[in-house]
């Protein structure tokens, strides 16, 4: 079925009766999810119960979720795809209404704090670290990527300065969201403020959770010390990142360095590599507090046999540490996940 035959036929199934009808479209959005067109008929349905809304109700949901007529996500997906097509100053448009909109909306009070925390591991992450006092509200859209969109778009514009402000309010609504940090890290490139950008880049390595965020981290501490000619360092630093993860641009980086040194670039040895992350009083690797959030996280997923779970966040542990123990255990559970594929 067509997504307007099923919302037609959505729409004969109304009684009339608001908080009767909301829990029929919203077993209706249930049913029809997992169907090919299940996200369009998602959102109709979403249309469908803010039309039938009592004008109340309609009105600070028009105010949280709705700009211009559209869904947020509506207006962020149009402003993405500009982005996407090099239309900058037509995605700036939208994306500078969804900021006003959030900004305005958003708020922080007293008592709470809206927050995209994206999954479990983001949530589990944010509470050890800032152990917040206030009620934690997920709003029903990704406020911090709309604004980091907005931001990247002012970055495109030239317009680093406020760019920088703009994407502290991305981080402010995800502190966990990397990507934010990687893009004010872009924006103290452009501004040639090196000692901001070592700073960002502390700050990702704290929050880091993948080999290519690591690597991306380290990359950029490559970058800090070329600026500041610790070109001996920067070659440690480069040679750490691919590591982690294969990074196209460190062969080019590389090769600067030698033609500003002259020097023959070698492999640094696990020595001057550790002495390099010491002097900035840094260690390789890791947070191991991270690292444990995400073993705890693993235990308690065996512990409720959820496999999906486990094998996430097991490839993500091994990911981080190597351990041939962690190894072991993420291809046993890989090998269960795919003979259950074989049985469907």
């Amino acid at each position: 079925m067509t997504t307007a035959e099923v919302i037609e036929k959505i729409r004969e199934g109304l009684t009339g009766e608001y908080s009767v009808d909301m829990v029929y479209l919203e077993a209706e959005a249930d049913r029809y999810r997992p169907m090919k067109n299940g996200r369009e008929i998602e959102n109709a349905i979403a249309d469908l119960a803010f039309e039938i809304m009592p004008e109340d109700k309609r009105a600070l949901l028009n105010k949280m979720m709705y700009l211009d007529g559209k869904r947020l996500d509506t207006v962020f997906a149009e402003a993405q795809k500009l982005a996407n097509e090099k239309k900058t100053e037509e995605s700036f448009r939208l994306t500078e209404a969804l900021y006003t909109k959030i900004r305005m909306n958003y708020r922080e009070t007293e008592s709470e704090v809206y927050l995209s925390l994206r999954n479990t591991l983001e949530h589990q992450l944010y509470l050890y670290f800032y152990q917040p006092s206030k009620k934690l509200v997920r709003p029903v859209f990704d406020l911090s990527q709309m604004i980091l969109l907005h931001g990247y778009n002012l970055l495109e514009l030239r317009r680093a300065e406020e760019a920088v402000k703009v994407i502290g309010d991305a981080i402010r609504y995800n502190p966990m969201n990397t990507d934010a940090y990687f893009e004010l890290a872009e924006c103290y490139k452009i501004l040639r403020q090196p000692e901001q950008l070592l700073s960002v880049t502390k700050e990702t390595l704290e929050i880091a959770v993948t080999p290519v965020q690591i690597s991306r981290c380290y990359c950029n501490l490559g970058y800090y010390a070329v600026e500041v000619k610790d070109y001996d360092r920067a070659v440690c630093f480069y040679y750490e990142s691919e590591i982690y993860a294969d990074n196209p641009f460190v062969t080019g980086e590389l090769h600067h360095i030698y033609t500003i040194t002259k020097k023959k670039i070698v492999p640094p040895t696990r020595d001057e590599v550790n002495a390099a992350f010491a002097h900035y009083d840094m260690k390789s690797g890791a947070n191991q507090e991270v690292v444990g959030i995400i073993s705890v996280l693993a235990k308690e997923a065996i512990e409720n046999k959820d496999l999906s779970a486990i094998r996430f966040y097991l490839h993500m542990q091994y990911g981080l540490t190597n351990d041939s123990e962690i190894k072991e255990m993420m291809d046993r559970y890989d090998t269960i996940a795919k003979e259950r594929g074989k049985k469907k």
